[in-house]
């Protein structure tokens, strides 16, 4: 395959993250490059969950990743919990968790904690929830793309 230096400067910057899960939830997608067939999948969910914004396939990505960027610098959307897909990142007792088969789970840069429910009528899922993974990738995971998460085996 294809070899260069990591960080080469005027380059794409490599990012690593503890999972795709957590990449999305930064405002990130997968690459063109190393992972052409989930790029494509993203690409067309993305599309699909997004209608809004009239792009087709042909669209270049860069206007997808104009959408992410200003997602990513523009703060937390809200949602309520139950109207978001698995593989979504939300705010919960003031730190980041994963919504993964309806639990929650703890982000931290070691892995995941142990499940959480989160049960109606514990005052944080009542309302809506601050949702840190962008509208737009949401809406993506909804459209069918399935984010790869660190608990799976």
């Amino acid at each position: 395959g294809r070899h260069r230096p990591v960080m080469a400067p005027g380059q794409y910057t490599e990012l690593f993250f503890l999972d795709e899960a957590t990449a999305l939830s930064a405002g990130h997608r997968p690459c063109a490059e190393c992972r052409r067939e989930d790029f494509n999948r993203f690409k067309a969910a993305w599309i699909a969950g997004n209608p809004e914004y009239g792009f087709t396939m042909k669209t270049p990505i860069g206007q997808i990743d104009e959408v992410l960027h200003a997602e990513r610098t523009g703060g937390p959307h809200e949602e309520p919990i139950d109207a978001l897909p698995d593989g979504t990142f939300v705010v919960f007792q003031n730190t980041p968790h994963l919504l993964y088969k309806g639990l929650l789970r703890k982000w931290s840069p070691e892995g995941y904690g142990d499940p959480v429910v989160p049960t109606m009528g514990s005052g944080e899922t009542d309302r809506p929830m601050r949702v840190l993974t962008p509208a737009s990738t949401v809406n993506a995971i909804r459209a069918g793309y399935c984010p790869q998460v660190g608990l799976e085996k």
